[in-house]
């Protein structure tokens, strides 16, 4: 197999800091690679060097010349002026090269050149278009729209400007770019690709990616696509390279047989210095060996001595302690609906969270999850029915924003500001828990990281007792080895659980039932999000979802989706409304000879 990459011995520093010292692999035609390592240890400068963005101090790249490559960082944005057609079917690598020749030649060609310069300038710009069009340059749109429709955006969002798109369009639309800058490149560039999807969008990309044939280099905290799609793991690991062959699982059990074969060693080693250390003294005190105590001191210093083995996927210093007692029924929701004006959000439905328990709550984005937490923490209202909290639940709540953080304080502000007898001492090694050591935790709130601010507000939650937990994607901006701590403390958690998330891995390793909540209509599964997996499609529909029979085919023209004769569907309270027409002109029939009409008054 040809190769796609080699990088050679990359260093980078940044004054006295290096960030990157002696980083080296290869990537072969159609590989896929998993760079992996804690936050801060370089990964995104290094995918900058790769495309060109940054220059290494040392090092070099080999790229052969027919390569192109394709980047998707983290900040990639759409331009809110373009439509959102404009915007995904800008062309990209060597096209996006021959776009911005043409218009550079366009103007010079109106600048006023002699005739002389005026044919050269002409010829240049005739290949140039020629090499557009023979690239596939004007079928760029065309393409475009096809992935657009491929993610379900309507037609009608095609000229709509990318700042007057909603929040789930616009993420449509940057999954859209991600697709055309990988059917332009050999090379792949991804860096955390999955931030800020939701789990069915996730799983849309990892289907693709999984059939894109070029190679790839991707950056992600996302451990079950990490699994499904690298064939080898890149670790970036105090400056320096390692590279391990298979998935994420795979380099995981790697890692953890050679830090105990390291550990064996040191501890060899540690052995036979001090067995020779004891050696030396001993002949040191006795005056017959006084003579070749110095020799044998000196092969004791010219020995290879290793430095103790540290395993960097390292812990949070995580511990959800104890809970309050609260009642065996911690929440119980009969009967609620929620609208907002005449939208309706969630329909009627009911469900029991009991002592204990550990609940993933999923759904697209803007399906209603956080409101739905809102009104278990009563700050929103339902429209009807009633949601219980058992006396004795003590609520802790994790917010994705951190909204809770003030930005002018500094961390040890923070904390002192909710724990008020605690000693400054008691504090700061209380923070050394969340690696928030030295002047780290005079650093104000708007200058930490997202990893940071993260990390502060999980100390906050812990400096109180609570019973009933509920977090907001709780591990966005913690890096992979975090997280897997995140997981092992919750797991341990005695109280109740309910987590909002799109991490796969997470909801694997912690909860016991799913709540997913989907048009409207919350369902639930027993069991993790493998087993959600395997059962999805045959769950129960929580109360208040009716069925319905197709009459007679028909398309609705609100959302494009076409039903055809014959097919039985569910239609919740939340969902009634869009399918009101159809039932009054009798294409839809509920089933038990009730025709579905609402009652005029």
């Amino acid at each position: 197999m040809s190769t796609a990459i080699i990088v050679n011995s990359i260093c980078k520093a940044f004054g006295p800091q290096h960030v990157l010292r002696d980083i080296s692999f290869e990537v072969l035609k159609g590989e896929k690679i998993g760079l992996v390592g804690q936050n801060g240890t370089g990964k995104s400068t290094l995918l900058n060097i790769i495309y060109g963005l940054e220059k290494p101090d040392m090092g070099e790249l080999k790229i052969p010349k027919e390569v192109i490559m394709g980047y998707m960082t983290q900040e990639s944005k759409l331009d809110d002026d373009l439509t959102l057609l404009e915007a995904v079917s800008a062309p990209t690598g060597q096209l996006g090269s021959l776009a911005k020749r043409i218009t550079f030649l366009e103007k010079k060609m109106e600048s006023g050149l002699d005739a002389e310069a005026m044919e050269s300038v002409s010829r240049d710009y005739a290949k140039a278009l020629e090499d557009f069009a023979s690239s596939g340059g004007y079928g760029h749109p065309s393409r475009a729209e096809g992935v657009l429709d491929k993610l379900g955006l309507e037609k009608r969002t095609f000229n709509t400007k990318v700042g007057n798109l909603s929040g789930g369009e616009r993420t449509k639309a940057r999954l859209a770019r991600i697709v055309m800058e990988a059917e332009d490149a050999d090379l792949l560039i991804l860096d955390e690709p999955t931030n800020h999807l939701d789990i069915e969008t996730t799983e849309w990309l990892e289907d693709y990616l999984a059939s894109y044939q070029g190679a790839s280099i991707m950056v992600s905290h996302d451990r079950y696509l990490l699994d499904k799609l690298v064939s080898k793991i890149v670790e970036i690991e105090d400056t320096r390279s390692k590279a391990y062959t298979g998935n994420y699982t795979a380099y995981l059990e790697k890692k953890a047989v050679e830090m105990e074969m390291l550990s064996k060693r040191y501890s060899k080693q540690q052995k036979e210095i001090k067995r020779q250390q004891e050696m030396i003294e001993f002949m040191y005190s006795v005056y017959t060996y006084k003579s070749i105590h110095k020799t044998q001191q000196k092969k004791l210093d010219r020995m290879d001595k290793m430095g103790k083995p540290v395993n960097h996927t390292r812990e949070l210093g995580i511990d959800f302690g104890s809970a309050a007692k609260s009642g065996k029924d911690t929440l119980d929701a009969f009967d609620v609906t929620k609208k907002f004006g005449q939208v309706p959000i969630i329909g009627k439905c009911d469900f029991r969270i009991e002592k204990g328990e550990k609940v993933g709550l999923i759904g697209p984005n803007g399906c209603g999850k956080t409101t739905l937490v809102r009104m278990i923490m009563d700050e929103e209202k339902p429209s009807s029915g009633t949601i219980k909290v058992s006396k004795g639940t003590a609520i802790g709540y994790y917010s994705q924003e951190q909204d809770g953080l003030v930005r002018g304080n500094t961390v040890i502000q923070e904390m002192q500001k909710h724990k008020k007898d605690a000693s400054e001492e008691w504090v700061r090694t209380f923070l050394g828990r969340f690696f928030f050591s030295g002047e780290s935790v005079f650093k104000k709130v708007f200058q930490l990281s997202g990893g940071e601010r993260a990390r502060l507000a999980i100390a906050k939650l812990l400096m109180s007792q609570q019973n009933f937990l509920i977090l907001d994607e709780p591990t966005n901006y913690l890096d992979i080895y975090a997280k897997a701590s995140m997981e092992q403390a919750l797991r341990e958690y005695p109280g109740t659980v309910l987590v909002i998330s799109h991490d796969r891995a997470m909801l694997d390793a912690v909860v016991d039932q799913i709540f997913e909540i989907r048009d409207g209509a919350l369902k639930t599964y027993s069991g993790n999000y493998s087993d959600y997996i395997r059962a999805r499609g045959k769950a129960r529909l929580s109360s208040g979802g009716d069925t319905y029979e197709v009459l007679k085919k028909y398309t609705d023209w609100a959302t494009g989706k076409k039903y055809a004769q014959g097919q039985v569907l569910k239609v919740s309270g939340a969902e009634l409304e869009g399918h009101q027409w159809a039932i009054d002109n009798g294409f839809l029939k509920k089933r038990g000879g009730e025709s579905g009409r609402r009652k005029k008054s």
